[in-house]
């Protein structure tokens, strides 16, 4: 039996062929849809990495500034014991100027600036602002600050003015001052009275329960 081949007009081979291609098209990924997957997944890398790299950043900042403030409490310690006269650190906790420094007793000169009488007169040094940054609009913000200073007795304030005095003996109010960050970690500045030093923790370290409550 012979078989007849009949041939298709060149027009329909060419759309039989674009036919096929569609369909093998469909049945896989293109090489620009791979492309785009690709750049996809690497700017979903890069932007984790980077999104990891800031809250390093802004942690490794949180944790300077609590050695800081520690190194500096330790500092007006030591000025009181040296010198035999009372020094108090004030932490300003106001939304709009956060810092802290210290009343030191100083010897009145004339125009000075200071308070108390001239037998107790101090002046205030060694001011130290918590750092900001810059918002896309051009404002500041915090990037550490005091969330908060508690007590040895479990109580804590947010007062815009607190004050703790350092005596000459080494004495101390015992207190605990809470760093934070915009990333809600934390540090803890615990003045010891009993050690005389500053211990930093990271997080939110609690004072211990008072004897009556246990």
């Amino acid at each position: 039996m012979r078989r007849t081949c009949h041939k298709l007009p060149g027009g329909l081979r060419g759309l039989n062929r674009a036919h096929r291609a569609a369909r093998f098209a469909r049945s896989g990924f293109t090489l620009i849809e791979i492309v785009m997957v690709v750049m996809i997944m690497g700017l979903l890398i890069m932007m984790v990495a980077v999104a990891a790299a800031f809250g390093l950043r802004n942690k490794e900042q949180l944790k300077n500034e609590a050695r800081q403030l520690g190194g500096f409490l330790e500092h007006v310690r030591t000025l009181s014991a040296i010198n035999g006269r009372r020094y108090t650190v004030e932490y300003g906790l106001d939304e709009d100027e956060q810092r802290y420094f210290v009343w030191a007793p100083i010897t009145v000169e004339e125009g000075d600036y200071y308070e108390g009488d001239d037998e107790e007169a101090r002046k205030p040094v060694g001011f130290h602002d918590m750092p900001t940054r810059k918002r896309g609009d051009g404002s500041r913000v915090y990037a550490v600050w005091i969330d908060r200073i508690a007590f040895a007795d479990g109580s804590s304030t947010t007062d815009s003015q607190v004050k703790i005095d350092f005596m000459p003996t080494g004495g101390a109010h015992w207190h605990y001052v809470y760093l934070t960050n915009e990333d809600e970690d934390f540090y803890t500045v615990v003045l010891n009275p009993f050690t005389g030093g500053s211990e930093i923790y990271p997080g939110e370290h609690k004072p211990p329960e008072p004897e009556r409550l246990r």
